[in-house]
């Protein structure tokens, strides 16, 4: 790695998560292997510090399981945990929002116009991921949040991944705003089952980019050399 730590944290531990998590997505390390934090600190050329922070984030992902006294365990997410995971996520979110629509409030499409607006004006850069997951996030809770079947809720709030997918599909970003805006739009005319096939649309839309990123993953020869040699 030819890369200069820079004197910003948020950087270093941008950089560091990236690689780790590309690592990881391209078959790098198996499931169940260890990750060793001295290892990557060398290979990055980084100290231990961003190293954690950067496994806490791969945790939240579930790219990763810290384990006391065991260290940090690998758990790859594979081409059938995204069909599994996101065609589920299509259909549950779609019932979802579907149901919730009639109790949305005024007050809420406000506050879902006010999201979507800062979405549409970020740039979105390794400093803006995060705020930028965080709209995401609150954009599609808000869209459920009527919804009066619990269960579904709960299952679409644990089925995980998703928060992965903004940092992958950079490229993908103007394509996800469009999206979104087809999403709220359906939101002010009122319309559940045009509601629906957005929301199914956008997510099955996402699995497929998600998956065509990860089968264009290439492991780096020296991230493989300096992993083997460890």
């Amino acid at each position: 790695m030819n890369f200069q730590p820079s004197k910003d944290k948020t950087t270093v531990v941008n950089y560091v998560t990236k690689n780790l998590r590309q690592a990881i997505l391209n078959g790098t390390f198996k499931a169940g292997e260890r990750l060793i934090q001295e290892d990557w600190a060398n290979i990055l050329n980084v100290s231990r510090m961003p190293i954690r922070e950067a496994l806490r984030q791969l945790q939240s992902e579930g790219l990763v399981k810290i384990v006391p006294h065991k260290g940090t365990i690998v758990t790859p997410i594979t081409k059938e945990d995204i069909e599994e995971i996101y065609y589920l996520r299509s259909s549950l979110e779609g019932l979802a929002v579907e149901k919730s629509l009639p109790f949305l409030t005024n007050k809420d499409k406000q506050e879902l116009a006010d999201i979507l607006e800062k979405m549409e004006s970020l740039t979105l850069t390794d400093e803006t991921n995060d705020y930028y997951i965080s709209l995401n996030e609150s954009f599609h809770k808000l869209l459920r949040k009527g919804c009066p079947w619990t269960r579904v809720l709960k299952t679409v709030e644990n089925l995980g991944i998703s928060p992965i997918a903004p940092s992958l599909l950079v490229d993908y970003y103007g394509e996800t705003q469009r999206e979104h805006r087809f999403i709220y739009e359906a939101v002010e005319r009122n319309d559940p089952a045009e509601l629906r096939a957005a929301i199914e649309y956008h997510i099955l839309r996402t699995k497929n980019n998600l998956i065509s990123y990860m089968e264009h993953l290439k492991p780096s020869e020296e991230n493989i050399m300096n992993h083997s040699n460890h």
